[in-house]
């Protein structure tokens, strides 16, 4: 004999894909979204980017798509200072081209360190499921010089912009470049990109995606 799922269970069942499905349905809302004011990387790909999705009805948007991108709108990234590592295999996004590609959780919550050095200032945007929740100005890393170590050479770029507003030293997100941010610097020290060293052509015209 066939066992059967009893239909009240069934019935949940059903109702629980409607429920996801209807969650999807609706776009995010960039009003009620959230993305971190600054976008920060490290070699080691432990620098938190927060991000919440939520929808017009201030919902939180589950497994939604995410893209942090780099792309320009002609034939050259936005940031050609800034190296991407390729993820580890624990980590929670992908890189397709010049986007870095991950999904929020249940919770519409995604939490995502980037495995990148270097620094550039420009307008980077952050979709979620094709809407642009918001585009921050800068990208700011440990990594000053994008050659995937952090060292006493990163600490001495760093130093120069100290008393400045430049958002690529403003490693603490506090609107300025001040003692609190060579002290991150400090805190990040050897950091590499799973042993990675970049080799840059002459001509550094173009993101580059460093592979082992």
């Amino acid at each position: 004999m066939i066992s059967r799922r009893p239909v009240p269970l069934l019935l949940l069942a059903v109702l629980g894909i409607l429920l996801t499905a209807s969650a999807h349905a609706s776009p995010p809302s960039p009003a009620n979204s959230f993305v971190d004011p600054c976008l920060r990387v490290c070699p080691g790909g432990d620098m938190n980017i927060h991000i919440v999705v939520r929808d017009l009805s201030n919902n939180p948007v589950p497994f939604s798509s995410v893209a942090i991108s780099f792309c320009g709108p002609g034939p050259y990234p936005l940031c050609p200072g800034v190296v991407l590592c390729p993820p580890g295999p624990a980590d929670p996004y992908t890189i397709n081209g010049c986007n870095v590609l991950a999904a929020t959780n249940a919770a519409g919550i995604l939490d995502l360190g980037i495995r990148a050095g270097g620094v550039c200032i420009d307008s980077i945007p952050v979709f979620a499921d094709g809407v642009l929740l918001a585009a921050r100005i800068a990208i700011a890393s440990p990594d000053q010089n994008g050659d995937l170590m952090v060292d006493a050479v990163d600490n001495g770029i760093l130093t120069g912009k100290l008393g400045t507003s430049d958002p690529t030293g403003d490693l603490n997100c506090s609107g300025s470049v001040e003692i609190g941010d060579p002290n991150v610097l400090v805190a990040h020290a050897g950091h590499s990109c799973q042993g990675v060293v970049p080799n840059r052509p002459r001509s550094w015209g173009s993101m580059k995606v460093i592979y082992r």
